[in-house]
């Protein structure tokens, strides 16, 4: 069957770009495939790329100009301006350099729902030809953390399961007792913290404003829940977890009054874990 001539002139156009568009296979939204790895979610459009420069474990830059950040994982950061690395910023580089050498640099590229950041990049999934997951296998090494930003969750439980299995090994990043079992929010939060960190503490006090709910961890740490996302939480009670010990995962914001020193906004239950 002959295809129709503005097909075959996109098709055209976008190969002279540096990426062809394919269509998304139809599996499970952050589901696993038939080998255990996570299956690329449904309904988004693939596009085949070339990766021409890799920025740190978790960003790289396409042929065609395009800077893409991997949804879904956050690696170490590579110290900047003089800035010392985070342990094992070098080896998350170099572990995402080797696997895009096994296949010459070439990826499929999915955008997620919500497809770029506030700096202009792309928040993409990463696939290679052969159809594994980059940020899963990212996971299995322990050069990663999962994080979970709304609505890009499309992949949350696969990677989570992904990240379980290189934590129960202490693999990597688990070696250390900054992410396993977590920063202690009593001591605040070390002026080198960079990105995305992991939170332990118990809860003081559970308040609420007109528009969040705030967890009150010692140390002058919260957790912030805005109310609109409330439906990612089901089966949490905030108010019952005085005392508990809780830990969250995310960007730490510093904003000091006379509440906190630093919050970690969360909207996803994926963040949190009740440690008791």
């Amino acid at each position: 069957m002959r295809r129709p001539l503005l097909a075959v002139l996109a098709t055209m156009l976008l190969v002279a770009g540096g990426c062809v568009a394919e269509e998304s296979p139809q599996r499970p939204p952050g589901g696993m495939d038939g080998t255990g790895d996570c299956a690329p979610p449904s309904g988004l459009a693939v596009e085949s790329a070339t990766v021409s420069y890799v920025n740190d474990g978790d960003t790289v830059r396409l042929s065609n100009g395009d800077r893409v950040r991997l949804v879904g994982i956050d690696t170490p950061e590579i110290g900047r301006d003089g800035a010392a690395d985070e342990p094992y910023a070098r080896e998350a580089q170099q572990a995402l350099r080797a696997l895009l050498a096994e296949s010459e640099n070439r990826v499929r590229v999915i955008d997620a729902t919500e497809g770029e950041d506030r700096y202009g990049r792309r928040l993409s999934y990463l696939y290679l030809p052969d159809g594994r997951s980059i940020q899963a296998q990212l996971l299995d090494r322990g050069m990663a953390m999962a994080v979970f930003v709304a609505p890009n969750l499309e992949l949350a439980d696969c990677l989570l399961t992904r990240e379980r299995a290189a934590r129960d090994d202490d693999l990597g990043i688990w070696s250390l007792s900054a992410y396993d079992p977590g920063l202690p929010s009593a001591n605040g939060i070390p002026e080198q913290v960079q990105g995305a960190a992991i939170v332990r503490g118990r809860v003081e006090s559970v308040g609420e404003s007109r528009r969040n709910i705030w967890i009150n961890l010692e140390g002058r740490v919260a957790v912030r829940v805005d109310k609109a996302d409330l439906e990612r939480f089901p089966g949490w009670y905030f108010e019952a977890l005085e005392g508990e010990t809780l830990r969250a995962r995310g960007w730490i914001v510093h904003h000091s009054n006379r509440y906190q020193d630093w919050f970690i906004p969360v909207d996803s239950a994926h963040a949190l874990e009740r440690l008791n």
